[in-house]
């Protein structure tokens, strides 16, 4: 018996045991990878948004952007209410703390 969309999205989100970042998204399924892509744009988005992009319940969207949240992918807004939740995108997946290059760097690079 086939998955349903749905059922597929939450069994790859819960199979990870790591952080999810914008750069794994394109691993999942569809709608989810698109909605994804769709939402991640806007940094600042509210459950109805996400909702709209894809073809499941409010309730199931609910269960996915929680599943989000605690992979780190997103996090609860400011903004955020029980009525309409809005969430906040996380889009840098950076492993290493940017500094400044030492200041005799053209010098090194001239020799």
């Amino acid at each position: 018996m086939d998955k349903s969309p749905y059922q597929v999205a939450i069994e790859e989100l819960e199979e990870r045991a790591d952080d999810i970042r914008p750069s794994d998204i394109v691993m999942l399924s569809e709608p989810l990878r698109s909605a994804l892509n769709t939402v991640i744009r806007l940094k600042r988005f509210s459950l109805t948004e996400l909702a709209e992009n894809l073809p499941f319940t409010r309730e199931e969207v609910k269960k996915i952007a929680d599943l989000l949240v605690r992979r780190n992918l997103f996090e609860l807004s400011r903004f955020a209410t029980e009525a309409e939740p809005y969430y906040e995108a996380h889009l840098s997946a950076m492993t290493r703390p940017l500094k400044r290059p030492p200041l005799d760097l053209w010098k090194k690079i001239d020799d």
